[in-house]
């Protein structure tokens, strides 16, 4: 069985890792603004103390989503590397409101969704798949009798321990999507996972933490003096594998309100008690931790009280983020991946309904053939318009062996032959080969300052990353995120689509 992606929705063009993000650019004109805000917060502005951390990540209405995001905690926090973590300890919380387009309607459904975050494995040989890769009906090995069957790899339970595979294992498509310059997967010192489920899909959130100084991308700066580099995965997007398919989420657009606190201090998982599993709560089976997070203890085994972050001495530091802006080749304020239009300036406004589109198909008639017809999927290949990278050339599955037009196949790279996906489709692109549209960047920092810790306490030493950085074995599991993904996740999905409208395809079609 072909494992298959679901394309996630506008900015998972985002078509990235959180951070490997092609900071290249070619065309000079747009007129997209992206103003991202930053805040970050410790709850206890002390030395020594196991501070939790809240992070506060929003992007006005009206402004172009991300194309990626990649944060860097200051290297003298002293954090706990991931093996030294009990695996599925409650490690973190994050919650969103995005702003989102479903079935082909108009951008502007708001949907909150919550992520327990919980200490998952680093080992990156003991691995599990991130499709469903079970036997389907009339297949050989099929068993009518499992439960696992059209369940993805990830979310499953095989071991019967509380955990889903995609806590207590490593998701395989992680060694493919993040890789050094001799293109050997990278080894994060720690990594959280959170699953939720919405609408029925299953959502994998993950933040992988790496030492100072560790090579990401040849456009993202490696200086150790920066920090440990955070990335975000969303679901499988970012591996060169993935199989785009249709999906209830046809755009991800703004405004973005996110907010992420990583504890100091971890917190016990109920769904790892030691009592019969038909015992445990059945929120277990579906996110591997309580929907919310409680006290400390109260479990067997107990995760809680593992000091996770110790703040460092008194002083300044800088907390640093790159952001980048989704591309907008056409100058029209609508980035590519929510622009139906790509190369034509828009009639309307894509967050109303009808604007610019009098037969509400989801084709703006600047380059609809006919706006009195309503066709929402006009080349018939199987995507809505508003989830298809080129609405009006098949491209969908049925044509993923055609050459140069694949299912979403968008295949651009930058001067330096990295992935640099425009979502455009190839089959309707002008330039297919290099990307349309400029990514615009913004550059965050705030300083966070670190007062007098109480009489006795002093900040706890860590262990030389091996990298040569300048502090400890671990990282933060979160100091920001692109929640932006989030939500698209959160709706639809499966097991691997890309929240964006046109992004995805690229990579193996087979």
């Amino acid at each position: 069985m072909k494992p298959k992606s679901s394309l996630l929705g506008g900015a998972a063009a985002l078509a990235i890792l959180a951070l490997l993000l092609l900071l290249g650019t070619t065309d000079t004109v747009y007129a997209g603004t992206f103003n991202p805000t930053l805040s970050i917060q410790p709850a206890q502005p002390k030395a020594g103390a196991n501070s939790d951390f809240t992070s506060n990540f929003n992007l006005p209405a009206g402004d172009v989503n991300f194309a990626g995001l990649v944060a860097f905690i200051p290297g003298e926090w002293g954090i706990t590397p991931g093996d030294d973590i009990p695996i599925g300890a409650v490690v973190g919380q994050l919650t969103t409101t995005a702003t989102l387009g479903l079935i082909n309607g108009p951008c502007g459904n708001e949907l909150p969704v919550s992520f327990t975050m919980l200490n998952a494995s680093i080992d990156t040989t003991d691995t599990v798949e991130f499709d469903d890769t079970d036997p389907e009906a009339g297949e050989p090995g099929y068993d009518p009798n499992n439960p696992g069957n059209d369940i993805e790899q990830f979310a499953e339970d095989k071991s019967g321990d509380g955990l889903q595979d995609a806590i207590d294992k490593y998701p395989e498509f992680i060694n493919r999507a993040l890789t050094d310059e001799n293109d050997k997967p990278l080894q994060p010192i720690r990594r959280s996972a959170g699953i939720s489920v919405v609408a029925g899909v299953n959502v994998l959130l993950q933040f992988l933490v790496f030492e100072p100084g560790t090579f990401i991308n040849r456009n993202i700066p490696n200086d150790a003096d920066l920090g440990y580099p955070s990335a975000t995965l969303l679901q499988d997007i970012g591996d060169p594998e993935i199989v785009p398919e249709p999906g209830t989420i046809t755009d991800f657009c703004t405004p973005l309100i996110s907010s992420n606190t990583t504890f100091g201090i971890s917190k016990d998982n109920a769904c790892t008690d030691a009592v019969p599993k038909d015992q445990l709560d059945p929120v277990c089976e579906v996110t591997s931790a309580p929907l919310e997070v409680t006290g400390e203890g109260g479990s067997d085994p107990d995760e809680g009280g593992v000091a996770l972050a110790t703040n460092p001495a008194e002083g300044t530091y800088t907390f640093t983020t790159v952001a980048l802006g989704q591309r907008d080749a056409d100058g029209d304020g609508w980035e590519n991946s929510f622009d139906v239009c790509p190369f034509t300036a828009n009639d309307g406004d894509p967050h109303i309904g009808g604007d610019g589109d009098s037969d509400t198909d989801g084709l703006d008639a600047a380059c609809d053939p006919n706006d009195n017809d309503t066709n929402s999927d006009q080349d018939l290949d199987g995507y809505p318009n508003r989830q298809d990278n080129c609405p009006k050339i098949a491209n969908g599955e049925n044509e993923a062996d055609i050459p140069d037009v694949g299912n979403q196949e968008d295949n651009d790279v930058d001067e330096n032959g990295e992935d640099a996906r425009d979502q455009i489709g190839d089959a309707c692109d002008t330039n297919p080969d290099s990307p349309d549209g400029e990514l615009l960047r913004a550059v965050l920092s705030q300083d966070v300052t670190i007062g007098p810790g109480e009489p006795g306490q002093t900040p706890t030493a860590s262990p030389t990353p091996s990298g040569g950085g300048k502090d400890d074995g671990g990282g933060s599991s979160t100091i920001i995120i692109i929640i932006a993904v989030i939500a698209g996740v959160v709706v639809v999905g499966g097991g691997a689509f890309y929240f964006m409208r046109r992004g995805g395809g690229g990579g193996a079609t087979a």
